[in-house]
């Protein structure tokens, strides 16, 4: 047990100037590594900042009669969508959607969306698309794919985190 104690003592520090430089943290390596974990954290929210936050909604849209008038391309018409499973929460005005069908593709843009659902969950959105694409689609039930922009990520985590 004694020498044990004894070997203890042995390494113990006794001098000053070596207590001080083995107790002493290197400031270089302290200044270097906060500016570093500063930069890559600058970099990332500069980064997070310029990516935009886009949500995609997808479902199916029912399209009754497609009303035209004479030399006209594109139309203005009422449109019942069923969303999947995200339905949007916001109004959403001058938004891009796309109809895809075995006809085709057509791709318009969502005037007005209207936020009561009927009994079967459609909602009535007022839509400008081009004339002839939706001819083929007309009195159908075709697949519709939705993307709302809305801010940059960096505004939807802060959202996220501390409330809206």
């Amino acid at each position: 047990m004694e020498k044990t104690k004894r070997q203890e003592r042995s390494f113990e520090l006794r001098s000053e100037k070596v207590r001080s430089i083995v107790g002493q943290i290197p400031s270089s390596l302290i200044r270097y590594g906060i500016t570093t974990i500063g930069v890559v954290l600058s970099f990332l929210f500069t980064i997070a900042y310029f990516l935009p936050y886009k949500q995609i909604y997808s479902g199916t849209a029912v399209i009754h009669e497609v009303t035209s008038e004479q030399k006209v391309d594109t139309t203005e018409m009422t449109v019942l969508l069923k969303f999947g499973e995200k339905h949007p929460n916001i109004l959403i005005e001058e938004t891009s959607i796309e109809f895809l069908s075995v006809a085709g593709v057509s791709n318009g843009n969502i005037l007005s969306l209207s936020m009561k659902r009927d009994t079967l969950g459609r909602q009535e959105a007022l839509c400008r698309v081009p004339l002839q694409s939706m001819k083929k689609m007309e009195h159908s039930e075709v697949d519709f794919l939705l993307i709302v922009q809305s801010g940059n990520l960096l505004t939807h985590l802060f959202s996220e985190f501390f409330g809206k």
